[in-house]
């Protein structure tokens, strides 16, 4: 019971985090991991849960619609090929370097972060945005990387999003969320057919980010934006010094 009532606070945890500031895997395995579980189980089990967290997260912004004004429909089919031709690809990076990278890519989103404007204020009509097509593939690009490696998809596709389609935080993170169904999704029915998620852990973890979703998707609504923003800040950088002292621990 008591194990029970502990699985389902984390779950709301993690979903929280999935849905406001992306990031839910990062802050879910390696609670899983001190718990016992293999990585692969720990990365299955998660992801699994996960989808709750973007279900929920996605009917709790349904009618926003500004967003869908603004992408282009052809996102949402290339972030599942995306997706899935990363879980395909024979990467040639040593997974050492790659977490440097990713760390270093977490220094230069913090910089530019903090002259970015979290607001709520509507975005300006005739702000310079990069073409149509360039946010396309810079979307894309990451949902290939979410499928190869993933650390930090969450918090580079809604800076991605902010810079390359002018959104707000907020608009951001109900994208993302939407997005990472669909990915998630996507690798989600690879795991359950491979027999890889613990079901007995990740039915109570389901439950807990299902309710997380949607108490995230509110928290992104009406957060004060300093705070939203300082928040963003902190997990970017304890996941790039995550990363980099894994990188250091495996040299």
């Amino acid at each position: 019971m008591v194990i029970g009532l502990v699985v389902l606070a984390l779950g709301l945890f993690i979903g929280v985090v999935a849905v406001t500031i992306g990031g839910g895997a990062t802050a879910g395995v390696p609670l899983l991991l001190l718990l016992g579980h293999s990585a692969a189980q720990s990365i299955a089990t998660v992801k699994f849960a996960l989808l709750g967290s973007f279900v929920t997260g996605s009917l709790a912004r349904r009618g926003d619609a500004a967003e869908r004004k603004a992408m282009p429909w052809m996102v949402w089919p290339l972030a599942v090929v995306g997706s899935v031709s990363g879980s395909l690809l024979v990467v040639g990076i040593a997974d050492r370097v790659l977490k440097i990278v990713v760390a270093l890519l977490m220094v230069v989103i913090l910089l530019i972060t903090h002259r970015t404007d979290f607001s709520q204020r509507p975005r300006d009509a005739h702000a310079r945005l990069p073409s149509a097509s360039v946010g396309v593939a810079v979307i894309f690009g990451l949902c290939v990387y979410s499928g190869f490696f993933g650390a930090g998809f969450g918090t580079f596709l809604i800076f991605a999003l902010m810079h390359c389609y002018g959104f707000t935080f907020s608009e951001s993170a109900a994208v993302m969320t939407r997005i990472n169904l669909l990915v998630v999704g996507a690798s989600v029915t690879t795991f359950v057919s491979s027999g890889a998620v613990d079901f007995r852990l990740g039915i109570p973890l389901f439950i807990g980010c299902a309710v997380g979703g949607w108490l995230g998707a509110w928290v992104a609504r009406v957060a004060n934006p300093k705070r939203m923003k300082a928040a963003f800040q902190a997990f970017t950088l304890l996941l790039g010094a995550k990363l980099l002292w894994e990188a250091w621990v495996a040299g």
